[in-house]
C-alpha cells in the first residue's frame, strides 16, 4: 500500500509536500493543456534573461518532469515574454503583458508591514502594474486586485517582512489537474 501511495506521489508530484501543478511561465494555459503540449526542451529557461524560469525535476512528478515553473520569491519575472517566443509548441503563447496570468499574490495582513502601523510601500511601488495590480485602501495599506495581478512576483520578491507577507499563488482555474 505505503508503495503505491509513493509511485501516485511521484506521478502526481506531491512527494515531499508539494503538489503539482507549479507556477508556471507567461503565456501558459490551464496546467492540462500545458502539460499535454509542452515539448520539454528547456527553450524557454534558456533565454530567461533573469533566471526566473526553471525545470522541474522527477520530485515534482513524472507529469511535470522537464516542464518550466518559476518560484518568484527568488527570481521574479519582468514579464520580457521572450519564453513564449522561443516556444515551438504553443505551450508558452505570446500574448501582451497586461493579459498574463501565471498567477495571484496573496497579501497576509497579520504579516503586513504597513498593517502593523509601519509606512512600508515598498510592494506597491515595485509592482510592474503601478497602481493597478496592488492599491492602497486608506491611502496606506495594500491590496491585490486580481483582475489586474498577473502573478510575477515582483512584490513578493521585495516584501520587507520576515517572514514574508505577500505569497504568489497558483490560480484555481490553472490547478484543475
Amino acid at each position: 500500500m505505503a508503495a503505491g501511495a509513493g509511485l501516485l506521489g511521484l506521478v502526481f508530484g506531491v512527494s515531499k509536500g508539494r503538489a503539482s501543478p507549479r507556477l508556471r511561465p507567461p503565456g501558459a494555459e490551464d496546467e492540462e493543456t500545458f502539460l499535454a503540449k509542452c515539448a520539454r526542451c528547456g527553450k524557454c529557461a534558456e533565454v530567461c534573461p533573469l533566471g526566473c524560469i526553471q525545470i522541474a525535476h522527477a520530485e515534482d512528478g513524472i507529469l511535470s518532469l522537464g516542464t518550466p515553473y518559476m518560484t518568484p520569491l527568488e527570481h521574479p519575472c519582468d514579464l520580457c515574454m521572450k519564453c513564449t517566443e522561443v516556444c515551438s509548441t504553443g505551450a508558452l503563447k505570446t500574448i501582451p503583458k497586461e493579459e498574463v496570468r501565471m498567477g495571484i499574490a496573496v497579501i497576509d495582513k497579520d504579516l503586513c508591514i504597513a498593517r502593523r502601523d509601519d509606512d512600508c510601500q515598498t510592494c506597491y511601488r515595485t509592482c510592474p502594474q503601478y497602481g493597478k495590480a496592488i492599491k492602497l485602501e486608506k491611502l496606506k495599506y495594500p491590496v491585490i486586485d486580481p483582475d489586474y495581478c498577473t502573478g510575477c512576483g515582483m512584490c513578493e520578491h521585495v516584501c520587507l517582512g520576515n517572514p514574508k507577507a505577500v505569497h504568489v499563488k497558483v490560480r484555481e482555474q490553472e490547478a484543475k489537474l
